[in-house]
């Protein structure tokens, strides 16, 4: 009993922790969506300890959490590989948490700010909560871990697409960085389940060539519709990947996704 009471302690105070990590990334960031609304651009600096505070909370983490006895008789510690882990622990985090600012930054409804920034701040924590989870098992990131970056992905693919449309660069330029930026989420899918191989990058370049694609076909419509349907190619890729991971064959699994994609898109076009 003692040593429950132990452990429960241990854990109310680290929750208490990661609560307060996250209350200041989410005063950082409104503080961020404020400023770009007032003549000053001191957002910069909120900005960058944002992104320092989303470190420092997932270098803590990985410390703390990513070792752990062979054996309960054996003082050897076994470690999750950093290198192995690195872009889906650090650089994926940090990519959605900047694909938030960006978005932000261009939204001119600080009201909108603050719904898309409570959300945000959700999917962090529970990203984080799901990672020190992960940490137990060192060759594998838990299915629910996955899940919560397949949200960080879509998530952030849609700011960006909004944010690059607009810029108003030209379409060629704005195609480019579309399809540069989808090749990363995708290939952080393929870090995330651990598939990396040749045929994996080209099923990559092929995947984010659709994307571009997808929103080629939309260009000249407003720039709400171009990120949805982005988005939307996104997430089918997406969604069929992790249907062929999971390792179910049967043709019936994979077409759900379609269904969802066909009605979103109809959804979309008549809005």
């Amino acid at each position: 009993n003692k040593l429950k009471k132990t452990r429960t302690l241990k854990n109310k105070v680290e929750v208490k922790k990661e609560m307060m990590y996250l209350f200041l990334v989410i005063l950082l960031t409104v503080y961020f969506a404020y400023s770009t609304h007032t003549p000053n651009h001191i957002y910069l600096l909120s900005g960058v300890l944002g992104n320092i505070l989303i470190l420092t909370w997932f270098i803590t983490a990985f410390v703390k959490y990513s070792g752990r006895k062979i054996s309960q008789y054996s003082e050897v510690i076994q470690r999750i590989s950093l290198k192995d882990r690195f872009f889906t622990y650090f650089i994926l985090p940090l990519l959605f948490y900047n694909s938030l600012l960006a978005y932000v930054y261009f939204n001119t409804s600080f009201t909108m700010d603050l719904v898309l920034i409570s959300i945000s701040s959700i999917l962090l924590f529970i990203l984080f909560l799901n990672v020190k989870s992960s940490f137990k098992k060192v060759y594998s990131i838990e299915v629910h871990t996955r899940a919560i970056f397949d949200f960080l992905c879509i998530a952030s693919i849609y700011m960006f697409l909004s944010v690059i449309v607009r810029l108003g660069l030209p379409m060629w330029s704005s195609l480019l960085i579309i399809g540069v930026s989808s090749l990363i989420f995708f290939w952080s899918d393929i870090k995330i389940h651990r598939k990396e191989s040749m045929s994996a990058s080209i099923l990559s370049i092929v995947s984010s060539s659709f994307v571009v694609f997808s929103s080629c076909l939309f260009f000249d419509t407003n720039i709400f519709i171009v990120p949805a349907v982005g988005t939307l190619s996104f997430y089918l890729i997406l969604s069929l990947w992790n249907v062929r991971f999971s390792g179910k064959l049967k043709f019936t699994d994979y077409i759900p996704p379609f269904i969802y994609t066909i009605l979103a898109l109809i959804l979309i076009l008549n809005l």
